[in-house]
This record gives structure tokens, sequence and C-alpha cells, in this order.
């Protein structure tokens, strides 16, 4: 591959924010990737910034699948028993909600352990 600035150069590496070969005049080494000197290094920073955030986002994110499941059990419980121990039955509204917290809180736990079942399995 030949260097984007210069046809009679051999490249050396392709910079991560545009896709050009580079020759060794034309590249920066960012540690993390290559770019075009004075050109993209702020981009390439920013896409680098970008993913690791991002992975340990996820990484939280699979930590804490049970949190969310949790404080919608925690307010069906509540609701419902404020609305049995008042003696409204299992009509009323204050139930209905607490069951409706209860069922909500089942499908977001069986859809965090579906989205996260492949990184469980690895880790």
């Amino acid at each position: 591959m030949r260097c984007f600035n210069h046809p009679d150069r051999e490249a050396v590496g392709i910079c991560k924010g545009c896709s050009k070969g580079l020759c060794t005049d034309c590249v920066v080494d960012l540690g993390h990737g290559i770019a075009c000197k004075g050109v993209h290094e702020e981009l390439v920073e920013t896409y680098n910034t970008i993913v690791t955030k991002n992975a340990r986002l996820h990484a939280a994110a699979q930590r804490n699948t049970l949190v969310a499941p949790l404080f919608y059990a925690f307010m069906g419980f509540l609701l419902l028993g404020y609305s049995l121990f008042n003696g409204d039955g299992f009509t009323s509204f204050l139930s209905l909600m607490g069951l409706g917290f209860l069922i909500f809180a089942a499908f977001v736990y069986r859809a965090n352990r579906k989205v996260y079942a492949k990184d469980r399995n690895v880790a």
C-alpha cells in the first residue's frame, strides 16, 4: 500500500480517523492507534475515549443487572402491601399498580439476563 499524501512512498499504517495509508512522515502514533499528523489526532483521541467509556459502561451494566428489577419488585411489594394493609383488596388501583410493578420486575430481570447471557458464559 502506498501513502495517500506521498504516492512514491510505502505506507506504514492506516489512519484510524480517515482509513488512508500513511508513510512515516505523515503518521503520528498515539499509543492506541495511528492518525494523520496534525489532521486527525483529536478525532482518533475522541474515538478512543468513546470506546473506553463504552467498555466501562458495558462492564458496569453487566454487574448491575439486578438493580432495576429489585427496585421494581420493591415498589410492587410496597404498593401491594400498602393496599392490602388498608383493606382495599386486590381490585384497588394501588394493588393493580403493585402487581404491574412485580410483573415488570420479572420482565426486566429476564430481559437483562438475556442481554448479558453471552458475557456471563464467557466470564
